[in-house]
């Protein structure tokens, strides 16, 4: 069938089906990219925790073919450093509530370090805001820009001042980022 066609015409077939190869190929290839891409911001991700390293970071899996590992912060919360004062119960904190479990992560930013910023959700649970209602984060205003979250957050700050939950049992609780600035 192809001997009776002028060799122009299978020249230009050939190139044809060199176009339709590579439009498969780069479809193949950003397939294959988002797939294993670990995260972006803006999008939601179920993954496994796997490390708590303190009040607001932790790492975890994400349940895709690569299982890609990231370090993620959590959003709007500033949790004790491990070496302050209540920095040893705000870990524990995270980890009765994610450790080794099953969370769904929604991106929000990448931080300078790298990290994924994001609100974690541990069935319909928003766990940022389960850690202030606890007492065992502040609230990191400078960071929401949204006037209706931040009163919000800033509720339940207050709530768990009242009632003397968490880190605010202490008298003059110290602000992780104060802390940071008299430890560097």
């Amino acid at each position: 069938m192809l001997e009776n066609l002028s060799p122009g015409w299978l020249i230009g077939l050939g190139i044809a089906l060199c176009l339709i190869a590579l439009f498969l190929f780069h479809k193949l290839y950003v397939f294959l990219t988002e797939l294993f891409r670990p995260f972006k911001k803006g999008k939601s991700y179920w993954c496994r925790v796997i490390a708590v390293s303190d009040g607001d970071t932790l790492t975890c899996t994400r349940l895709n073919v690569r299982r890609s590992q990231t370090k993620l912060r959590f959003a709007y919360v500033d949790a004790p450093e491990s070496t302050q004062s209540y920095g040893k119960e705000s870990q524990r904190v995270v980890k009765t509530m994610v450790y080794k479990k099953l969370v769904r992560v929604k991106i929000t930013d990448i931080d300078r370090y790298g990290r994924c910023v994001g609100v974690i959700y541990r069935y319909r649970r928003n766990v940022n805001e389960e850690m202030v209602k606890r007492g065992a984060a502040w609230v990191y205003e400078e960071y929401i820009r949204d006037k209706k979250q931040l009163q919000h957050m800033k509720s339940l700050q207050d709530t768990a001042k009242k009632q003397k939950k968490g880190l605010w049992k202490d008298s003059r609780p110290m602000r992780p980022k104060e802390y940071r600035k008299l430890n560097k």
